[in-house]
């Protein structure tokens, strides 16, 4: 019964002691950021009716065309109404996030548009939030999903009707 306790105090002991050997290696954060970059390799979002395409280029090209004919026909949908005529673009930078749901990020509103226009912020955020489930991107040299941004220009144009 002795001749155990030793064993397992001497594989104790060598345990904490190869703890030492172990070699932790630190990664420059420039190699983080280069190996954080989106590549060629990498696999967009999509929705499930633009994976008939086996080309990367033609599915984000079905994806793109989807997603902004999804946004025009949802904004073409509701009334957007302003007191005052004018013409101007704010950017939209819309947020797909790694269960493939959307939203809106932030809104690059230098005109202060969405002062002008009643209601369409709150309307623009529906029409992104009620957008079909995305599959999400995926970043192939770790295998995980991750959030992308899309940056959308919305171009706007108010007539006064009186």
């Amino acid at each position: 019964m002795q001749f155990f306790k030793w064993i397992s105090f001497i594989s104790l002991l060598f345990s904490f002691l190869s703890c030492e050997f172990i070699d932790v290696k630190k990664v420059p954060y420039d190699e983080i950021l280069k190996a954080s970059e989106w590549s060629i390799e990498d696999q967009p979002p999509s929705f499930e009716e633009c994976e008939s395409f086996l080309n990367l280029n033609d599915q984000k090209k079905c994806f793109e065309e989807s997603l902004l004919n999804l946004i025009h026909s949802g904004l073409m949908a509701i009334k957007i109404e302003s007191p005052v005529s004018f013409e101007s673009e704010l950017t939209v930078v819309i947020k797909i996030d790694k269960n493939g749901m959307f939203d809106i990020d932030e809104i690059h509103d230098p005109e202060e548009i969405l002062e002008k226009v009643i209601n369409f912020k709150s309307q623009l955020t529906r029409v992104v939030k009620n957008l079909p489930k995305a599959l999400p991107a995926l970043k192939t040299n770790v295998g995980s999903y991750v959030n992308v941004k899309f940056i959308l220009p919305i171009k706007i144009k108010a007539i006064n009707q009186e």
